[in-house]
């Protein structure tokens, strides 16, 4: 297994996700028929923003859990992690409050407007507060695929306390975690259990499904034949609603992980800055603003103009956002390293 340090392809993978998850949004949006979505129809199991947030989540564990073994210091950690999230966060939920909501909102959109709850809510990494947008249309909402930003953030969180406390030293029981996770979701789609909080059990499944691929990385043996063997087992397991997602954090998640690691690097990609964040937060408002006013365009044109749209926002949103603020990460490594 090569380095990771620059020679890889996650940054390529999660720019693939992120426009994974517009083709997804795109037909869903336009009618609210769940059932259009591409991938669903093909398997009836899950949809491509599914796979994409599973993804994401695959690939945040391995690199998260990378993270922390490389540099155990909390302070920098937590830093580092609210460095990543919050600027960007909160930037995009400022300009889609403050300008997107006036513009495609109600008409009493600022007197019904509750500025404590939003506040509340960027420190909670969810948007509340807001009143109705684009009304009379099919998911009403400023932005409804940050739903899993919190949950990441909680992921986060999880390896803090799992490094502090020296969990992850014994990799077993990060693992136990990943199995926990997995059987509660698998009795969850069966109808065994009615867990309320799927949604974070799902979120943690494949986050540390990627925490052990990372923590187990030396005794897997990475190798070409075995990623392709693993997305064919993928697929199969796609037509079996309870254990597709268990699938695609094992099979799917061995067979991108090896590609992020291993795969050769298309155009240069990995030199480039990580725009995905950008693209994930500004996609749903740039959809529901396009097909506000083109509601009848055509499925797959609105997916090509809101990818590239996307792909503009959040290239200004690394460059003017999240770059400036992650470089501030060298401050806080600096002053946690300090001798006292």
């Amino acid at each position: 297994m090569r380095t990771l340090d620059h020679d890889n392809n996650f940054n390529l993978l999660r720019l693939i996700f992120a426009g994974l998850v517009i083709v997804s949004h795109v037909p869903e949006l336009q009618d609210g028929n769940t059932s259009n979505e591409i991938l669903s129809r093909m398997f009836g199991t899950i949809s491509f923003g599914d796979l994409a947030v599973d993804s994401f989540f695959v690939i945040s564990g391995f690199l998260i859990v990378k993270s922390w073994q490389d540099r155990p210091n909390g302070i920098v950690f937590l830093s580092n992690r609210i460095l990543r999230i919050y600027p960007g966060f909160i930037a995009a939920s400022l300009l889609c409050a403050l300008f997107v909501g006036p513009f495609y909102g109600v008409a009493n959109y600022f007197h019904d407007f509750e500025p404590s709850n939003f506040i509340l809510g960027l420190w909670l990494l969810i948007l509340t507060g807001i009143p109705t947008v684009f009304p009379n249309t099919p998911y009403p909402r400023l932005n409804g695929a940050i739903w899993s930003i919190p949950f990441e953030f909680i992921c986060y969180l999880l390896v803090l306390v799992c490094g502090l406390t020296g969990v992850l030293n014994r990799r077993w029981i990060w693992f136990l975690l990943f199995l926990i996770c997995a059987i509660s979701h698998i009795a969850n789609r069966m109808g065994m259990t009615h867990i309320s909080f799927d949604v974070l059990i799902r979120c943690g499944m494949a986050f540390t499904a990627g925490g052990c691929f990372y923590l187990y990385r030396n005794l897997i043996a990475w190798r070409g034949y075995a990623a392709w063997v693993s997305l064919a087992l993928f697929v199969g397991f796609l037509f079996i609603n309870p254990l597709a997602e268990p699938a695609l954090c094992l099979f799917w998640g061995y067979a991108i992980l090896y590609y992020a690691m291993e795969g050769t690097s298309l155009l240069g990609f990995n030199k480039y800055p990580d725009i995905s964040y950008g693209v994930y937060l500004y996609a749903w408002p740039i959809n529901k603003i396009l097909l506000w006013h083109f509601p009848t365009m055509n499925v797959y044109a609105a997916m090509a103009v809101v990818f590239v749209l996307s792909v503009c926002a959040g290239v200004v949103s690394s460059y003017l956002v999240e770059q400036p603020f992650m470089g501030l990460k060298r401050r806080f490594r600096q002053r946690a390293l300090q001798p006292a």
